[in-house]
């Protein structure tokens, strides 16, 4: 889950807001308006590949470092909302008990649980979670790292509520200092951490439902921040990382996550760019989450705080496309959510977040699939508000660049553009059975729809050099 910042209801989007530094509340406008969009994950035949699905899980976060989940509910997900991905948490504690020993029958556990998503369809990125740092740091506060490379110097911690605060006690900062190597007595951390990666990416590099590694969740730095932390000490690490990986792995997607104070809230990262040493053309993905002040701790999407949260929208989708253009890198939403279904105006904001990553033509991972009101079953084991949400029409997989993509009651419309090399048709995930009309020309293109699946499956006019197809119920 996303460090927060506890500064009432606002939050540190709604604190810059009101500082003025933050942008009027304006509708952005077209996505993409000042530049080019960012280049698009693909899957294997070349299509865009836009990922809808769930982080799994909350559970995870505990000692077996396994989610709550069973086969019958990774195949309900993908039935009833049309999921074709998951963020899988894993934890290092559990990869590498001990320094150098990592624990295969944990990775056989996670294996299991990945071949139920196989089974659907769906893709895999396997995410190394951590939350203050890991349970070693303060009093099983945390998540993440094991034991033995949690280094606190002996400094004291107390957990405190809200949870977030615990990342600011003393212990929780000397451990993310010497991780990072900030005072030069700890590069060994990293290494580990980087060989840890290593070993999983040569687990998995064979297995075709993982579609990648989420590297690090909302990287925290310790006693150096934004463009003190992200660009000297972040950057260089994620290099790290990506290199150990591409020794065993040179296909997988790798995901890279900014600093979450800032890019949680929409301001700017300073991130640098990461190499991909593999063949051909790059796979690393920018990966910020959306979690604006005023929504998040308990805060509702109604009044002011709407006000403030609608600033907070529009710097994230003016700064994280920079951003990810800056790179040149595709950009995925790994982390988006945190209002509970009975909180004011939740159902809102959860379509104006669903409308903007349309607009942005990108993915996203809600958090998370746990049972309770602010994920996709209630206590009861029925469906929350946000299941039916979540359960949007999309293209899945597009035969060559998506230029739009927007749904309005119960309409939704999908153009793209023809490129040589392109295999496959677009598949388009609808929740019943639909009708669909194209721009191509009469008798110059196809469609099939699976029943089974709810997947419209569309061959457009390969002589055609745009396409826009609308589909209804």
């Amino acid at each position: 889950m996303p460090v927060r910042q506890a500064l009432g209801r606002i939050g540190l989007g709604g604190a810059l807001v009101l500082a003025g530094i933050a942008a009027p509340v304006v509708e952005a406008g077209p996505a993409y308006a000042d530049g080019a969009p960012p280049p698009a994950i693909t899957d294997d035949l070349g299509r865009t590949l836009i990922l809808h699905g769930l982080n799994t899980a909350s559970s995870a976060k505990g000692p077996s470092g396994l989610p709550w989940i069973d086969r019958d509910d990774v195949a309900r997900e993908a039935r009833d909302m049309g999921t074709n991905s998951v963020r899988y948490l894993i934890q290092w504690k559990n990869v590498e008990p001990e320094p150098g020993r990592y624990d295969d029958a944990y990775l056989d556990a996670v294996a299991e649980r990945v071949a139920w998503y196989r089974e659907q369809g769906m893709h895999v990125i396997l995410d190394m979670h951590q939350d203050v740092y890991g349970p070693a740091a303060c009093d099983g506060a945390g998540n993440g790292a094991p034991a033995w490379a949690t280094v606190t110097d002996g400094l004291p911690c107390t957990p405190q509520d809200p949870w977030v605060l615990t990342y600011v006690q003393p212990a929780v900062l000397r451990a993310f200092d010497n991780f990072w190597n900030h005072r030069g007595t700890h590069p060994e951390l990293r290494q580990r951490y980087a060989a840890m990666w290593r070993h999983v990416a040569e687990r998995f590099a064979d297995e075709p439902a993982v579609l990648g590694y989420d590297l690090m969740n909302e990287p925290f730095g310790g006693t150096r921040h934004f463009g003190f932390f992200e660009g000297p000490v972040l950057t260089p690490f994620y290099q790290q990382v990506v290199d150990a990986i591409r020794e065993v792995d040179a296909n997988g997607w790798i995901f890279v996550e900014p600093e979450s104070l800032n890019a949680n809230q929409g301001a700017p990262s300073s991130l640098g760019v990461v190499a991909d040493p593999r063949p051909g053309t790059p796979r690393i993905v920018f990966a910020p989450h959306f979690y604006p002040g005023g929504v998040d701790l308990g805060g509702s999407y109604d009044g002011v705080a709407k006000a403030l949260v609608r600033a907070q929208f529009a710097l994230w989708k003016r700064n994280m496309p920079a951003a990810a253009r800056r790179l040149g890198t595709p950009m995925w939403l790994g982390e988006v959510g945190g209002m509970g279904q009975g909180a004011s105006g939740a159902a809102d904001f959860t379509r104006d977040w669903l409308a903007m990553a349309d607009d942005l033509g990108i993915g996203w991972s809600y958090w998370s699939n746990d049972p309770g009101s602010s994920g996709v079953i209630d206590g009861g084991g029925g469906p929350t508000i946000f299941t039916g949400l979540l359960a949007r029409p999309y293209a899945r997989a597009i035969a060559g660049p998506l230029t739009a993509m927007s749904y309005s009651a119960g309409t939704l419309t999908v153009s793209w553009r023809t490129v040589p090399g392109v295999g496959g048709p677009t598949e388009i995930w609808f929740p019943s059975a639909p009708r669909i009309t194209s721009t191509d020309p009469a008798g110059t293109w196809t469609s099939a729809w699976d029943e089974t699946r709810h997947v419209l499956s569309v061959w457009a006019d390969p002589g055609t050099a745009a396409h826009t197809v609308t589909v209804t119920p």
